[in-house]
């Protein structure tokens, strides 16, 4: 399938505790501050792996292993059409970056974890730019709380700089963002699956198991890139999805969508990934909405 055809579709136009789960540290963005710059329309359909890391090849070697040996990321060009610009760059009032998605005038979800990154501090959204592309936004959204299973705190474990999702708390690692629009114009929310496992089970059957994922990675923070057409390789028991869609440190929350007859349709946000040396034994998990909790 072209790049343009895959953008097309994805429009709706037509493993041990710490091995299996992973460490969080490829799955979130530490704390950096950035300087706006001016919108620089990026080209259309670039290839995310037109731009690599010349500065540091050992890294960018330790994220060929992750992306499963190809970086099939595009970069999505500002202005984001539909359904891009419902995604977003959470940050916390820690200085963390997570990528959150707009489901709703008021309401965007993301990853549990992006609240714990520190032990003993917990954290707090603070704003959530949607349509984020070189420091500007189409939309600024005041975050008013966030709302998770109060279980996954109790199943982390950290060690150094990074924290572990232990087994007993991976299918809670998924959160409610309770926004309020403060500047910009609001962008199409994008549409949040409502229904039982056994309809999901369906829609991924009607989508011959193929994904989409789109986020602020680390090594393109300032673009929104996406990985169209990658696979659902498992969705398990405890409604936990393991991919093969291409995700670095600041794509945790990000959004995991199917593309239907009747558009997209956002079904789960992405959670954790493995150290790269242990990219053989683990793919990628995400958490599907059907673990969203009550508000």
């Amino acid at each position: 399938m072209k790049i343009e055809e895959k953008i097309a579709v994805a429009l709706g136009l037509t493993l041990s505790a710490f091995t299996l789960i992973g460490a969080l540290a490829l799955a979130f963005n530490p704390p950096r501050i950035h300087s706006a710059k001016p919108s620089v329309p990026v080209a259309s359909f670039v290839r995310a792996a037109s731009m690599p890391d010349k500065q540091n090849p050992e890294l960018s070697r330790q994220q060929q292993i992750l992306f499963f040996g190809t970086d099939d990321r595009l970069v999505i060009p500002a202005p984001y059409p539909a359904p891009f610009a419902a995604i977003g760059q959470l940050t916390t009032k820690n200085d963390y970056n997570c990528t959150a998605t707009l489901v709703a005038p008021d309401l965007a979800v993301t990853a549990a974890h992006c609240f714990m990154m520190e032990a003993r501090k917990p954290d707090a959204g603070l704003w959530f730019k949607a349509g984020f592309h070189q420091g500007e936004y189409q939309a600024k959204y005041q975050v008013l709380d966030q709302v998770f299973h109060p279980a996954f705190k109790r199943g982390l474990q950290y060690k150094g700089n990074d924290v572990y999702i232990l087994p007993q708390a991976a299918e809670y690692d998924i959160a409610w963002l309770k926004v309020k629009l403060v500047e910009g114009v609001a962008p199409a929310p994008m549409p949040l699956f409502k229904g039982e496992r056994a309809a999901l089970e369906l829609a991924f059957k009607t989508a011959n198991m193929q994904l989409n994922q789109g986020g602020f990675a680390e090594d393109h923070d300032q673009l929104l890139t996406a990985h169209l057409g990658c696979s659902l390789t498992k969705f398990r028991q405890n409604n936990t999805l393991f991919h093969r869609c291409d995700t670095l440190s600041g794509d945790s929350g990000s959004p995991i969508w199917l593309t239907t007859n009747n558009g997209p349709l956002l079904i789960g946000v992405q959670s954790s990934a493995p150290d790269w040396f242990n990219r053989q034994q683990a793919d990628n998990v995400g958490v599907s909405v059907l673990q969203l909790p009550a508000l």
